[in-house]
C-alpha cells in the first residue's frame, strides 16, 4: 500500500555518539537507546523512568550527558537512557526528542526525588535547555514541515531555533496566538469551514475558551489528525461521491475529488491544500473471481478515538495534514521550569497553501500519481465488494455451526476452507476490514534544513521514519500524550 505517513525526526550527538530521534512538538522528554555505544555520561542516576505511548513503551534510567543540536551544545542534557525499549523502529531511529514543556516524567522523577528547585535547574528538555543557557537569545523555533510529489520520497522542511526561516520574517506580525492549556501548544480555533460554511463544534473542554470555539494542539507526530468524528463527516460528506464505509469506519473518496477546507485562527484563515485531505491506497480486490490490484484514496483526517478522561488540554489535535500548510513559530515567551503563569507561550502562524493555485496542484499532482498506479475503483464498489465478502463470511460461518455429525472425519476439509478465506479474502480484510490502512511499502523520506541560531543555509540531513508494517504505529500516533 502506498500511504502518506510523514515523520519528521533529526540527528543529535549524545555522549559523543550519533544517534538519530524523532522531533515531536507533541511530548518533552528526551529518551535515547543507547545500547551498543560508548556514551560518555556527565552525571549518573539510579533513577527509574517509563513513558507510555498507547501501544510502545520505555524504560530506563535518568542520565546526563552532553547533547550537541546542530551548532548547539548542551554541557549536561537530562535523558532517558533506555533500557527497554517495546513497539519502536530502532533500526531507523533511536529516541524522541520533545519539544513540548517541562512538567512531564523527568521532571516529576526528579522533583520526588531531590526536590523543586533541583528539578527546575536539572530536568530541563533539550529546547528549554538551550534558552536557558542563552538568555539572550529569542525563545522560540519554527517548523514548516515540507511538501512533496505523492510518489517522491525526500520533502524539503525548515527547521530554525531562535530566528525565523528566510522569506518568513514577517511571522512576527500575525497574532499571537497563547497556549491555553498546559503540556501542550494548545490554541484557540475560531471556526473549522467546508465549502465556506462554518462547522458547529460542541462546546469546548477547555475552561474559558469561548462559545463556538475549540482548542487544537498543534502537533507534528501526527501524519493525519484526530478530530471529532461529526467534524470528519462535514468534511467528506461535501466531496461527490466520497462514501463512509461502515466496514472500515474511513471515508471513501473519488482519487480525483477534494473540498474546500479552511481553518480559522484569530481571524486569520488557513486553507489546506486539497491534496492534505486524502492519499492514494493500492489494495488488492477480487474482480470476477480473480484478484487485482486497485486504487482507492481515504480520508487524512480522522475521527478521534482518544479517551477524553486521559488526553486533556485540547479538544482536536491538527497534525501534519494541516501543518504542511502553515509556517510555525512555537514561541516559550517567559516560560521556564519554575515559572509557568508569567509570559505565556504562543504561536504564529502564515499560510503557506495558494488557495488561488492548489486546486490546479492538486489535478496535476493527483494525476500524475495516479498515472503510476494501479486503476482506480469507485468507493461503491469497494462498499459492494466488502458487503459481498461479510455476506460469505456469516454463511460459511453458518455452514459450519451447522455441521453436528462427521466433525472430526471433515477435519481436513475444514483447514482447507480455512486456507482458501485468506487467500481469497485477506487482502482486502487487512485492508478495510481490518482497518489497517496504513501499512506501507512505499514510504515517505523527509529531509528537512535546520538553521540554528543565525547559521542560515547550514543543512543538517534529516532521515525517513518507517513505520511498522501493521496498525499498532497508528495506534501509538492516535494514543501518545501520557503526560
Amino acid at each position: 500500500m502506498l500511504t502518506r505517513c510523514l515523520q519528521y525526526y533529526v540527528d543529535i550527538t549524545l555522549g559523543g555518539q550519533n544517534f538519530t530521534v524523532l522531533l515531536d512538538t507533541g511530548s518533552t522528554d528526551l529518551w535515547v537507546y543507547t545500547a551498543g555505544k560508548d556514551v560518555k555520561f556527565t552525571n549518573t542516576t539510579n533513577l527509574d523512568a517509563s513513558l507510555h505511548y498507547g501501544i510502545g513503551s520505555v524504560d530506563g534510567i535518568i542520565q546526563f550527558t552532553e547533547l550537541k543540536l546542530g551548532d548547539f551544545t548542551i554541557p549536561n542534557q537530562v535523558f532517558i537512557n533506555a533500557t527497554e525499549v517495546t513497539d519502536m523502529q530502532l533500526d531507523t531511529y533511536q529516541g524522541i526528542m520533545g519539544m513540548a514543556f517541562d512538567n512531564t516524567d523527568i521532571y516529576q522523577k526528579i522533583q520526588s526525588a531531590w526536590g523543586t528547585d533541583a528539578a527546575n535547574s536539572l530536568a530541563r528538555a533539550p529546547i528549554t535547555n538551550i534558552f536557558a543557557q542563552d538568555p539572550t537569545l529569542p525563545n522560540n523555533f519554527d517548523v514548516q514541515l515540507g511538501r512533496t510529489s505523492e510518489l517522491e520520497d525526500i520533502a524539503d522542511g525548515v527547521f530554525v531555533i531562535s530566528d525565523h526561516g528566510e522569506g518568513f520574517e514577517n511571522v512576527t506580525k500575525t497574532p499571537q496566538l497563547p497556549r491555553v492549556a498546559p503540556d501542550h501548544w494548545s490554541i484557540v480555533m475560531d471556526a473549522m469551514l467546508v465549502n465556506g460554511k462554518s462547522f458547529a463544534f460542541n462546546k469546548s473542554r477547555i475552561s474559558g475558551v469561548p462559545s463556538g470555539k475549540v482548542v487544537a494542539a498543534l502537533d507534528t507526530g501526527f501524519s493525519f489528525p484526530p478530530i471529532p468524528g461529526a467534524a470528519v463527516d462535514a468534511i467528506y460528506s461535501s466531496i461527490p461521491g466520497a462514501l463512509f464505509d461502515p466496514y472500515s469506519s474511513f471515508w471513501l473518496v473519488p482519487c480525483d475529488a477534494s473540498t474546500n477546507l479552511t481553518f480559522v485562527f484569530a481571524g486569520q484563515e488557513f486553507p489546506v491544500h486539497p491534496i492534505d485531505l486524502t492519499y492514494p491506497n493500492t489494495i488488492e480486490l477480487e474482480v470476477n473471481g480473480t484478484l487485482t490490484n486497485v486504487t482507492a484514496c481515504i480520508n487524512t483526517y480522522q475521527a478521534s478515538t482518544l479517551d477524553p478522561r486521559s488526553f486533556t488540554g485540547f479538544d482536536l489535535i491538527l497534525g501534519d495534514a494541516f501543518l504542511r500548510n502553515v509556517y510555525a513559530s512555537f514561541d516559550y515567551g517567559d516560560y521556564y521550569p519554575g515559572n509557568h503563569t508569567n509570559g505565556l507561550p504562543f504561536v504564529q502562524m502564515l499560510p503557506t497553501t495558494d488557495a488561488s493555485k492548489m486546486w490546479q496542484e492538486f489535478h496535476d499532482e493527483r494525476a500524475a500519481t495516479l498515472a503510476e498506479l494501479p486503476p482506480v475503483i469507485d468507493p461503491a464498489a469497494i462498499i459492494q465488494a466488502e458487503k459481498a465478502l461479510q455476506e460469505s463470511a456469516a454463511d460459511e460461518d453458518l455452514h459450519k455451526t451447522g455441521m453436528v455429525a462427521g466433525a472430526a472425519a471433515s477435519s481436513d476439509e475444514d483447514s482447507s476452507s480455512g486456507d482458501s478465506w485468506g487467500k481469497k479474502y485477506g487482502t482486502i480484510a487487512l485492508g478495510f476490514l481490518a482497518a489497517n490502512l496504513l501499512i506501507g511499502v512505499v514510504l515517505l523520506v523527509v529531509t528537512v534544513t535546520m538553521c540554528v541560531r543565525g547559521v542560515k543555509g547550514k543543512s543538517v540531513r534529516y532521515a525517513p521514519v518507517r513505520f511498522k508494517d501493521n496498525a499498532d504505529d497508528y495506534e501509538r500516533r492516535a494514543l501518545k500524550y501520557s503526560d
